[in-house]
């Protein structure tokens, strides 16, 4: 395109253009020929490079007002408004101007632009040229009907316009046009009002996506809270898994080592009468002297409970019972865990959850060195 810059100081010298009163200052694009001349605000030509911006991937349109001169010779179609149409932001083939389409635009012309009239149509395609098809050129001819209106095509992407007028073959491109400067409130009115609800549409998808941010971040909290959680359970579980493993080794060392010996106290026990089930687990995890000892005492334990004043004979396993429903209490010591002390006192681990019943601890509640626990009486496998 060529463009040339210039003022007119007074009305053309083109004679075919005689009596019609034109701009002063002007900036020409391209070649204007013939007896038809384009002039565009330049107002107008912001609003319409707006709309086309390459940023937008839809395809834009909007209406052409303003109105038409004619003299005896020449024809003069001055555009100095434009609306955005939301119908050509559609595919062209869902683009439909109905009843209801020509009456908002109709009054939108009517607000901002009382003095025009439609003079024609915008059309904005990135990456499809300035060329037109069959498609465009039947809403043109269904809608636009006439040979003073104009069609105004423009490609963002390859930073490429174009004008057509109908003449006799149809649709054609005009080799030029010429961009006017004038004082035009009505257009600056217009775009500050769009410009107001475009601020506004802005506004909303900003506020809406700091309410998905805040919300994607508290989800995120959450879950890490949720994690947090999780790991010191996995922790306190790894632990008492630990303890587990330690004294189920320990007891199986214990056993074997002393299973032989184990066998000998147990049968020499049940030849002297003396019942060895209350014991059997005491026995599990003493040295081969402390057991020898303790078969003494249970020996004396035994024979002084079948004596009474008077020498009348007691019942044993009544004192057994009784002895063995008195409370007993565990002052733990540095390094006691729950599974320990279950191991001390009941020879097994198995214990944990009777203990922390019946001295109100929850999972999640310590004992220190000093503290002094009950030790329930339980039904022990072999008891």
């Amino acid at each position: 395109m060529i463009e040339i810059v210039y003022d007119k100081d007074g009305q053309t010298e083109d004679n075919i253009f005689a009596g019609i009163t034109l701009p002063k200052n002007i900036r020409q694009i391209g070649v204007p020929s013939g007896n038809r001349r384009i002039y565009i605000e330049d107002y107008v030509m912001t609003y319409l490079n707006q709309l086309a911006n390459p940023n937008s991937t839809f395809a834009r349109g909007a209406i052409l007002v303003g109105e038409t001169v004619r003299s005896v010779n020449g024809e003069v179609i001055f555009i100095s408004g434009a609306l955005a149409a939301q119908n050509l932001e559609l595919d062209l083939e869902e683009s439909i101007f109905d009843g209801e389409t020509w009456s908002y635009i109709y009054q939108e012309v009517k607000t901002y632009f009382p003095d025009l009239e439609v003079v024609g149509w915008f059309l904005s395609r990135m990456g499809f040229s300035t060329a037109i098809n069959d498609m465009i050129v039947k809403i043109h001819m269904d809608n636009f009907a006439g040979p003073d209106k104009v069609l105004y095509i423009m490609d963002a992407l390859e930073g490429e316009d174009a004008f057509y007028l109908m003449e006799e073959e149809g649709l054609r491109r005009q080799s030029g046009y010429y961009i006017y400067y004038a004082r035009n409130e009505a257009m600056q009115n217009f775009m500050i009002a769009s410009k107001g609800d475009t601020e506004s549409d802005e506004t909303n998808e900003v506020e809406q996506r700091d309410e998905a941010v805040m919300h994607n971040y508290k989800r995120i909290m959450e879950e890490r809270a949720k994690n947090a959680k999780i790991e010191r359970m996995n922790r306190r579980l790894s632990g008492i898994c630990s303890g587990l493993v330690v004294a189920v080794l320990a007891l199986g060392i214990a056993v074997f080592s002393n299973y032989q010996m184990l066998e000998k106290i147990e049968y020499k026990l049940i030849e002297n009468g003396i019942s060895i089930s209350g014991n059997k687990g005491k026995m599990f995890s003493d040295t081969d002297g402390r057991m020898e000892e303790t078969r003494q005492e249970n020996q004396k334990s035994e024979e002084g409970a079948a004596k009474k004043e008077g020498g009348e004979a007691v019942d044993t396993a009544k004192v057994r019972s009784a002895a063995a429903n008195l409370p007993q209490y565990y002052t733990v010591q540095n390094g006691d865990t729950l599974s320990s002390i279950s191991f001390k006192m009941y020879n097994s681990v198995g214990y944990v959850a009777e203990l922390m019943e019946a001295n109100g601890l929850g999972e999640a509640d310590d004992i220190h060195e000093g503290d002094r626990i009950l030790i329930p009486t339980v039904h022990m496998e072999g008891s």
